[in-house]
């Protein structure tokens, strides 16, 4: 049997497709497992963490907790809750405080 060059373009797709499912299959498992572990839902708000990763612990709707602390969303990188009380000018501990009083109004 010849092997034709139809055929290992074939093969070569293939086991591209394969790949990419695997990559997937692995960063969807590993996502879901952090998620489902009861450490990282409802956690209490620290300098280090994004409003997105807020909004994932506590279900809130994506994009709830910036309009709700007067943000508009910005391109690039999501900006820590630090990195956000340094663009305000304000203490990191008075900004965890608005953010915990705007999660729970959000839960209710």
């Amino acid at each position: 049997m010849r092997r034709t060059p139809a055929r290992r373009i074939l093969i070569a797709i293939l086991a591209l497709a394969l790949i990419a499912a695997t990559f997937v299959g692995v960063r969807t498992v590993r996502h879901a497992l952090y998620w489902a572990d009861p450490s990282h839902r409802n956690v209490a708000p620290e300098g280090w963490m994004t409003l997105g990763y807020l909004e994932r612990s506590h279900h809130l709707p994506h994009h709830s907790l910036g309009p709700a602390l007067g943000l508009t969303p910005q391109p690039g990188e999501p900006l820590s809750l630090e990195e956000i009380a340094e663009l305000r000018e304000e203490p990191l501990a008075q900004l965890l405080i608005e953010v915990s009083a705007v999660i729970e109004a959000q839960k209710q």
